[in-house]
């Protein structure tokens, strides 16, 4: 496990985006990058309007920590009808194939100290491909931990 320095503010926003206040209401991301051992907020892609939007947007070369608030219904065995509204944190690691290989070893070690660090965070996963990160799949991730 890699300890990292992380920025005072990365630790208010975290918590806006996990009781859904301030500026991130109606925002479910907020991305950060690691830099010379210092985690911050990634401002430029936590600003984009959509999952969607920011999944178009992430690098092909470096790794960012995308903390993620997902809402779904959760289904039923009855056909009928859902078991009603889940709201889960996840903390999604995106590190591309073309990631320098030194910058993978940090984001490895990096992960495990934010899991301990940000509280609340359901399910931690790693995406190395824009398939890993369709809404159906994140779902499906989820309802597997949780039966």
């Amino acid at each position: 496990m890699l300890k990292a320095n992380i920025n005072d503010n990365c630790f208010e926003i975290y918590n806006d985006l996990k009781m859904s206040k301030g500026n991130y209401t109606n925002k479910p991301f907020l991305v950060m990058k690691m830099e010379s051992n210092t985690i911050s907020i990634d401002t430029e892609l936590s600003n984009l309007n959509s999952f969607e939007e920011l999944s178009q947007n992430l690098p092909e070369n470096h790794a960012r920590f995308i903390f993620y608030h997902l809402e779904f219904e959760m289904p039923s065995d009855n056909q009928l009808c859902n078991e009603g509204k889940r709201s889960k944190m996840m903390l999604i690691t995106w590190v591309p194939g073309k990631t320098n290989v030194k910058e993978k070893f940090q984001t490895a070690g990096t992960c495990h100290f934010l899991k301990q660090s940000f509280h609340g965070i359901f399910l931690s996963i790693q995406a190395c491909s824009l398939d890993e990160l369709g809404r159906k799949e994140l779902i499906s991730k989820c309802l597997t931990f949780m039966k």
